[in-house]
């Protein structure tokens, strides 16, 4: 399974059209860290969503010198394979998503609740903005790498 398989999943299952959800967030909204995945709901209160696709990554993920700890998240939650749905080294504090493919499709099964930060502030109309902004770029992003790789087919222009 795929990172971007876990990301698709997860953006249907906290469902893309109700949440402004964007991927790969760090610069622009002052963390420290990169977020696989930040999800804002319209209370105004965001997810933070970190995705491992194997045993390696979730370990080297408990390595990094900063722990997915900023007040900017409500809730940290691990998208994994659902075979990874038990490792140990996903922190205590983080809820447990796991990623499967079931009669075809992608499922999401909620393994551990997130621990809700007690801390977390309400974005601020700025700070949604900028989540959006970010959004929109990485939007482009995918388009010219779409487009490139269509060059490469031959299939733009026909």
């Amino acid at each position: 399974m795929t990172a971007t398989e876990i990301e698709l999943a997860i953006a249907l299952h906290f469902g893309y059209r109700k949440n402004a959800t964007v991927p790969n967030v760090s610069w622009g909204m002052g963390l420290r860290y990169e977020a696989d995945m930040v999800i804002l709901r319209p209370s105004d209160y965001a997810i933070e969503v970190e995705i491992k696709v194997s045993a390696g990554d979730i370990v080297a993920d408990t390595r990094k010198a900063v722990q997915h700890s900023s007040n900017l998240f409500r809730e940290l939650w691990f998208a994994v394979p659902d075979t990874l749905a038990n490792h140990l080294a996903i922190p205590e504090r983080a809820g447990i998503l796991s990623v499967r493919v079931h009669r075809g499709k992608l499922a999401v099964t909620v393994t551990r609740k997130s621990k809700i930060n007690k801390s977390a502030l309400k974005w601020t109309a700025d700070q949604r903005l900028k989540l959006m902004e970010l959004g929109l770029m990485r939007i482009w992003k995918l388009k010219k790498k779409l487009h490139a790789l269509l060059d490469k087919e031959h299939i733009v222009g026909r």
